[in-house]
């Protein structure tokens, strides 16, 4: 006797059949089934997909099939996201990820082309690129609370200061990675897909010294769930930046500082890049015009070689050598706040 077969078409179809054009899903069953699968062996930071999935996509839409979901429904789901006070950049990666979940599904055949419910969706505009970077003095009054503290945050923060490493690559440390013999932090898998190797300081060997060791524990920070490293750090970041008058510094920011040291100390571009583990230097160039009040003193001195006689003296004269005025004498030209 042949086995009765369900008329209903949305009834839940096995993952095999998840993206057949006869199945018609919804969007909860069709991330479970097909998008993350496909992510999870494309893209390092698929758990952000499910997590964003999970959060943000499900309680709106998840029960709904695909080709029912309108766009006038994702143009005010987007905008409830923004009045319930997610940043304009969070609410413009939420819909970044449910494009892309239904571009695979056209892809699948799931949706018509063309007929993505997020079509036509803009993203919100974001007007300025922040930066935050703290000056030396900040810095400094910073690094004296971290020393305060045994707290592992605090000795994870401190290494983020010194070697500008990201939050990931410090907190996802094995001690087998910390080769203090050779002065690196060994990542074997960097964000730009390779392995990365951090030179570490004097101070920032010390810091990792005095990390406490736990026995059998690879991690140089571990969480608080068994066989895990510590996972995030803004708990103890937030209460420590209010305490120090710094409420606008982010964590990230304290890789900006790092590079903003480099380059206000002289430093080039390329030596930032392979500091920072930047892939492309494109990405580096954000830093370039920290160093452009050093450059202009720079450049006086040439000023002062073709300048026609009787314009004011710049700078001195020494055993037929011309000798310019110090960096920051020169009239307009003063230290970006990071520098003094």
């Amino acid at each position: 006797m042949a086995r009765h077969r369900s008329s209903d078409p949305s009834a839940q179809q096995p993952p095999a059949q998840a993206g057949r054009r006869d199945a018609p899903i919804t969007l909860d069953a069709f991330v479970a089934n097909v998008y993350l699968p496909h992510v999870t062996i494309r893209k390092r930071s698929w758990r952000v997909d499910e997590r964003i999935a999970r959060q943000h996509l499900s309680p709106a839409f998840g029960d709904r099939r695909l080709a029912d979901i309108q766009r006038h429904e994702v143009e005010d789901w987007l905008h409830g996201l923004s009045t319930r006070g997610l940043a304009p950049a969070t609410c413009n990666r939420i819909l970044a990820v449910f494009k892309t979940i239904c571009s695979l599904a056209v892809m699948r055949g799931l949706l018509p082309a063309g007929q993505s419910p997020c079509a036509g969706v803009s993203c919100f505009k974001i007007h300025t690129l922040r930066e935050r970077y703290l000056s030396r003095e900040e810095a400094q009054r910073l690094m004296r609370a971290l020393e305060k503290s045994d707290r592992p945050e605090a000795f994870a923060i401190r290494l983020l200061l010194l070697t500008g490493a990201r939050k990931s690559e410090i907190l996802k440390a094995r001690w087998e990675h910390a080769r203090l013999d050779l002065r690196l932090l060994i990542v074997p898998l960097s964000k730009s897909g390779k392995p990365r190797h951090i030179p570490l300081s004097d101070e920032a060997m010390a810091v990792i010294r005095a990390i406490p060791r736990q026995s059998g524990n690879p991690w140089l920070f571990p969480g608080h769930a068994p066989g895990k490293p510590l996972s995030d750090l803004y708990l103890f970041w937030n209460r420590l930046r209010r305490s120090l008058g710094l409420a606008d510094v982010r964590i990230h920011d304290l890789r900006h500082t790092f590079a903003s040291f480099l380059v206000n100390a002289g430093h080039s571009l390329y030596e930032v890049q392979r500091l920072l583990g930047h892939s492309d230097p494109r990405t580096t160039m954000r830093y370039a015009h920290l160093g452009q009040a050093s450059l202009l003193a720079v450049a006086e001195t040439v000023s002062v070689f073709l300048a026609r006689s009787g314009r004011k003296n710049t700078g001195e004269h020494k055993g037929g050598n011309f000798i310019p005025r110090p960096y920051g004498a020169y009239e307009g030209c003063r230290a970006s706040p990071a520098t003094r």
